[in-house]
């Protein structure tokens, strides 16, 4: 799977859950309208009131707005405003989106009206019904109901990224309410003389450039199934889960998209910053602890040896002279054919603070063919 292809799949992935959460919505708020209706016998007697008809446009209508405007919102809108606050992107997204929806229903109900007379009925007044429809407390209420579910949508989408991708949906289940050991996939990835960047351009500029090389690798880590852990200064740690990482060698090629993106906006960052970002990583696996911890700010952190170990290999690459240091028992677990990769053995290295040695290999190769 290329990298394009990886990339479309994960932002189908969320406008199908979109969708998918817009339909149930729409289930929901059927059943409570069926529920007032009941009890609420002129309407309920009404000769245009259908329960099961009611569900089915419904679910027509929500499945539809939930595919375009999740497409509209993951496909365009999403990261147009980065540059905003938090909550100014979340109401230019949700503002967006209502537009598009507030047409899109007076298209449908246009196209409604021809076979159902139903603008007629609602407002008695032929003569200018779609103006009345949308000043109609139905459609008012209609409106604002999912103004409120198009801006939930929207917060809930940043506030997913802000935790990293799956950690809301890890603490709101509970999944790691208790601690349990698992294995994952670990890649530290650390800026180049960063010291001598930031006392060169200045500590406000190298923050500034900082965020736009974290910004830049996000999404080839999102695209290879991975999540960022932590960022610590100018480090970034990866984090995969143990099938996601080695499929296709993702976590390898997750090094190499991220080289592609950053040498993509090498002109960029050479024109305002005076110098393109380079980095090296070493990249490891093994079993570690995971479970919540803290009180006033809660997080799912990682514990074990096989982080430090990461760290480790990441901070000797300058040492042997690579970019990339793998672990022999990575590769071993993504199980490529031999000569698949252009590896080069490093040895049998013993890290500092670590008794055991570990087996390092480093990739010759500038672009591996996975």
């Amino acid at each position: 799977m290329n990298f394009m292809t990886a990339k479309l799949r994960v932002k189908l992935s969320k406008v199908l859950w979109i969708t998918g959460i817009w339909m149930l919505v729409a289930v929901l708020e059927s059943l409570y309208i069926h529920t007032l209706a009941i009890d609420f016998t002129p309407f309920h007697a009404n000769e245009f009131y259908d329960f099961w008809e009611l569900l089915k446009i419904q679910v027509i209508t929500a499945t539809l707005a939930g595919f375009v405007l999740g497409s509209v919102l993951i496909f365009f809108l999403r990261g147009r405003f980065r540059d905003r606050s938090f909550l100014e992107a979340v109401f230019l997204n949700t503002a967006i989106l209502t537009i598009i929806l507030f047409v899109a229903v007076g298209i449908g109900i246009i196209v409604y009206e021809r076979d159902t007379h139903i603008l007629s009925y609602l407002n008695k007044n032929p003569s200018n019904q779609l103006l009345h429809f949308y000043s109609s407390p139905f459609f008012l209420k209609t409106l604002f109901f999912w103004l409120i579910i198009i801006f939930l949508t929207n917060l809930l989408l940043d506030v997913n990224e802000k935790y990293g991708a799956g950690v809301l949906r890890q603490l709101v289940m509970g999944k790691y309410h208790h601690p349990r050991e698992e294995e994952r996939i670990f890649m530290f990835l650390d800026m180049k003389g960063s010291t001598g960047i930031a006392e060169r351009i200045g500590h406000i500029q190298f923050f500034e450039l900082l965020n736009d090389f974290f910004k830049d690798i996000t999404d080839p880590i999102l695209f290879t199934r991975g999540s960022i852990y932590q960022y610590i200064g100018d480090e970034v740690i990866v984090v995969w889960k143990i099938p996601n990482g080695v499929k296709n060698g993702n976590c390898i090629r997750c090094y190499y998209n991220i080289r592609a993106a950053i040498n993509r906006k090498a002109a960029e960052y050479k024109s305002k910053y005076g110098v393109v970002p380079d980095f090296k990583a070493g990249i490891h696996c093994g079993k570690v602890t995971i479970g919540e911890i803290g009180v006033l700010k809660r997080d799912i952190v990682f514990s074990g040896d096989v982080l430090n170990t990461t760290s480790r290999m990441q901070s000797m690459c300058n040492d042997f002279g690579v970019k990339l240091l793998i672990s022999k028992r990575l590769l071993d677990r993504i199980g490529l054919p031999p000569n698949y990769l252009d590896t080069r053995k490093i040895g049998n290295i013993s890290l500092k603070g670590k008794t055991k040695k570990v087996v390092l290999y480093t990739i010759e190769e500038e672009q591996p063919r996975v």
